[in-house]
């Protein structure tokens, strides 16, 4: 895992403010082009107020896959392997991301795509998917740590991600995206009594009692049940607007995250940098409690000083426990620059290009 140090204050946001920075120095900043528009803004040189608003667009893309099976597995020591269908519809060309969580933890995993093996283990596996083309994915991963007939669940989460940024300043999506966030369906694990690992867990133990369903449901007034409300998890800046680009500075840069709606739930928090959890305040996830109808903010200060000019960051909620919150939800990709490493040749935008509108 990437060593990047990432420092947190936490506030639930009912009255939450945080103390601003020292702005980047001017000689900081590429000279030459204003791709953020920022001779129109006083508030460029704050770190707080430099990340760019996510453009609005209609581009989308559809999923025919059922992954895995309702109900339960056994771990019997041997990989869980989960096989998925994806038919990519509408796009020309996008990537996705695909992780597994564990009782709201990433953990390694194997992929397959198109019977071609991957030999090595990662958090995040990227994969390519073209216009009304189905690909064959398999993810194979350990839910190591848990007890003799313990339950444990998983989930998968579908990132959508960016395919290349073509020039550095270059809207992340341009003007026609739309993210759709399609989690698995959670899945139950119960280890068997001939399993015979003896690997470190890479997530802490607990136990709980197994729902009566899958999907468990609230109550209204009248009697009558609705499904739980999607959470909400957003990267911005301080402006409130949700960003697709963020810039850093003499080492460091600020960032928040906010999650919000649904119903109240326990989240696993993780912030992913070029694919990787990092880890906030010595853990990999942070955890959260977030009430019905309230929001939770989050505060960061991340140190860029080992990253290199352009990363990518991303959030993602998990929830855990006995709970009715079932999806996992993240943020949209956020490219970060970091304005202490030289501008590559090819990341220079050339004069006559032209901005997406």
């Amino acid at each position: 895992m990437r060593k990047i140090a990432v420092f947190l204050v936490i506030g639930i946001l009912f009255l939450f403010s945080s103390c601003a920075k020292e702005p980047i120095p001017a000689e900081s900043l590429p000279t030459g082009i204003d791709p953020l528009n920022t001779s129109e803004s006083s508030n460029y040189g704050q770190l707080s107020a430099i990340g760019k608003p996510l453009p609005e667009g209609t581009i989308s893309r559809k999923r025919v896959n059922s992954p895995h099976t309702l109900g339960y597995d056994v771990y019997n020591g041997e990989p869980i392997e989960v096989s998925l269908e994806v038919l990519a519809s509408e796009t020309p060309t996008y990537t996705e991301g695909y992780m597994v969580f564990v009782e709201g933890i990433p953990v390694l995993s194997r992929i397959k795509v198109d019977g071609v093996m991957h030999e090595k283990e990662k958090y995040m596996h990227i994969v390519d998917h073209r216009e009304e083309t189905t690909t064959n994915v398999n993810l194979y991963f350990e839910p190591l740590g848990f007890q003799k007939k313990e339950i444990v669940e998983f989930y998968i989460a579908y990132i959508f991600t960016p395919s290349y940024i073509l020039y550095e300043y270059y809207p992340l999506y341009g003007n026609t995206h739309k993210i759709m966030n399609a989690p698995s369906i959670p899945v139950k694990i119960e280890r068997g009594s001939d399993s015979t690992t003896k690997k470190m867990a890479l997530f802490p133990s607990r136990t709980y009692e197994i729902p009566n369903e899958i999907y468990k449901m609230y109550e209204h007034e009248d009697g009558t049940n609705y499904l739980d409300s999607d959470p909400i998890v957003e990267l911005y800046d301080g402006s409130g607007n949700q960003i697709v680009q963020q810039m850093g500075a003499n080492g460091y840069t600020d960032l928040k995250i906010k999650l919000y709606g649904a119903n109240s739930t326990q989240y696993r928090l993780t912030l992913l940098i070029d694919q990787q959890p990092v880890l906030i305040s010595g853990k990999d996830y942070l955890e959260v409690t977030l009430e019905k109808i309230t929001t939770a903010e989050f505060d960061f200060t991340i140190d860029i000083s080992e990253l290199d000019r352009k990363s990518t960051i991303m959030a993602v909620a998990v929830p855990y426990g006995d709970t009715f919150q079932r999806y996992i939800t993240h943020s949209v990709p956020v490219l970060l620059i970091n304005l202490d490493k030289p501008q590559a040749e090819e990341d220079i935008v050339p004069p006559e290009y032209k901005y997406a509108e």
